[in-house]
């Protein structure tokens, strides 16, 4: 929210404890510019400069929404979330204050995972889905298949007393295609307690869509799934629903990923678990290298951390001196991997929440739908930050704490999986389905070295191309046609 003070002649700005809304601002020719979206901080005919950390950093690592305050644009600031300022025009910069933070809990104060918990947790977690149920219109929800969103469905389909409107998008026959987990949690709960609305993915196509959502988006986003969603924003406003609900924020909450999952293990090994740690390394469906990446971090922590800063510095050989030269590494924090909170922290600040939420909120608004993460409520984060770390792994399962507590919410199906597919779009085929006019923005892409673009050229025309070479594919693409878009300047 941003409040003006007619009488004092200053601003109040103040943003959301997760950044589920946004606020940009600008400082330009001594006026203060404040704006939830960034085309209203331009000027007619502003060619804007690039910020070309946050290029490298995305064309190199595929990491965006990560760097603070910085976006992709040089002097575009994001307010920072969970945190207020006083702001007069005449101020030089911006001083937030923070009113709210993740909660820190030591060790030694942390509890077991026993039934009191258990049960602190589920009404916790009951609470914060049902609170964001309040409407006066329908509400739907995304359903990707996955525990989290399906653990919001079977919540509201056991209190919610109206039928749910669901929506999801799948790619039908594909190595990921989750339908029969979006069919398990409805035969479960009965097809009477939902609306289905159902989207094909398997037409998607870069050249017909990616502009549009460059244009909502205002900035590069990492795959097509953020397109797939804008689908499903547009399937909400075509069914007249306003209210969608989905089960952002539990991955980040409950250590659900691969590196976080990796932190939980190296606890497990420096407490001297050893049969905990290798049943659960075993059970787990990791990739190569996973095991010894773990065992670095546990005990040369140091040393691991060094090696991935050299990593990151190497995979910028692709890039364009000019790019290079200009990178500012004071942005990027990487934290190490010996302490949770620091782990937990960066999910929240860092990698996965701040473009989460970017690319929900400008979607939702575009359509006139408002989207709503009932796992981003600070009171389960309360709960979770109390609970010992150990009760997040068990028995080769991710986020166990969060299966075992809402269980009963949960298909036999969705509760035992162990793989973890985010929510995939056929990435490949939307590259190759427009093989000619990827081409053609590959072609004027000036941000890489030569060699790097001639090889993502000869993997395009290639007959084995995969998901990873179109993927990098993408990031090339998606930041071309967003520079063109706003005629950014480097």
């Amino acid at each position: 929210m941003v409040i003006w003070d007619k009488k004092e002649r200053k601003a109040l700005i103040c943003r959301d404890r997760y950044g589920q809304k946004p606020i940009y601002v600008r400082r330009r020719n001594n006026t203060w510019k404040i704006s939830s979206e960034v085309t209203p901080l331009l000027e007619v005919n502003e060619r804007p400069d690039i910020n070309p950390t946050a290029i490298a950093e995305f064309l190199s690592t595929g990491n965006y929404g990560h760097l603070g305050r910085h976006t992709f644009y040089r002097d575009i600031y994001n307010f920072q979330q969970g945190s207020y300022a006083w702001l007069s025009e005449h101020d030089p910069e911006i001083r937030p204050v923070q009113y709210w933070e993740l909660p820190r809990v030591n060790d030694r104060d942390k509890v077991p995972f026993t039934k009191t918990t258990e049960k602190e947790l589920h009404d916790v977690i009951v609470q914060g889905v049902l609170s964001q149920t309040m409407a006066d219109v329908p509400i739907g929800i995304t359903l990707s298949g996955g525990i989290d969103s399906s653990i919001v469905a079977g919540i509201l389909a056991s209190y919610y007393d109206r039928k749910t409107h669901v929506f999801t998008a799948q790619a039908p026959n594909s190595h990921c295609d989750e339908t029969m987990y979006v069919d398990a949690v409805i035969e479960k709960f009965g097809a009477e307690k939902f609306i289905m609305h159902r989207k094909n993915l398997n037409t998607l196509s870069a050249k017909e869509d990616i502009e549009k959502y460059v244009a909502i988006q205002e900035e590069p986003f990492g795959d097509p799934s953020i397109i797939a969603h804008g689908f499903l924003m547009n399937m909400a406003a075509e069914a007249g629903i306003k209210v969608i609900l989905n089960g952002q924020g539990a991955d980040e909450l409950f250590y659900g990923y691969d590196n976080m999952a990796q932190a939980i293990l190296l606890k497990q090994m420096r407490s001297l678990q050893i049969s905990k740690f290798l049943k659960n390394v075993n059970t787990m469906q990791t990739r190569k290298g996973y095991f010894s990446r773990t065992l670095l971090k546990s005990f040369l922590p140091a040393l691991e951390h060094k090696l991935r800063i050299r990593s990151r510095n190497n995979r910028r050989s692709i890039l364009h001196n000019a790019i290079t030269t200009k990178v500012e590494d004071e942005m990027i924090a990487l934290y190490k991997y010996d302490n949770l909170y620091d782990v937990w922290k960066e999910s929240f600040l860092g990698v996965h929440i701040p473009h989460l939420v970017h690319y929900d909120d400008r979607n939702g608004m575009a359509c006139s739908v408002e989207g709503r993460m009932p796992f981003l409520d600070h009171r389960i984060a309360d709960v979770v930050a109390k609970i010992k770390p150990e009760a997040f792994l068990e028995q080769g399962l991710r986020k166990y704490l969060l299966r075992k507590t809402c269980k009963k919410y949960l298909p036999e199906l969705i509760y035992n999986r162990t793989d973890k597919l985010g929510f995939y779009t056929p990435i490949l085929t939307a590259v190759q389905n427009d093989k000619d006019w990827v081409k053609l923005h590959l072609d004027k892409a000036n941000l890489v070295t030569a060699t790097y673009k001639d090889h993502l050229l000869e993997r395009l025309n290639s007959t084995d191309m995969n998901s990873t070479d179109a993927l990098l594919v993408w990031r090339l693409l998606i930041v071309n046609i967003w520079m063109e878009h706003f005629n950014c300047n480097w």
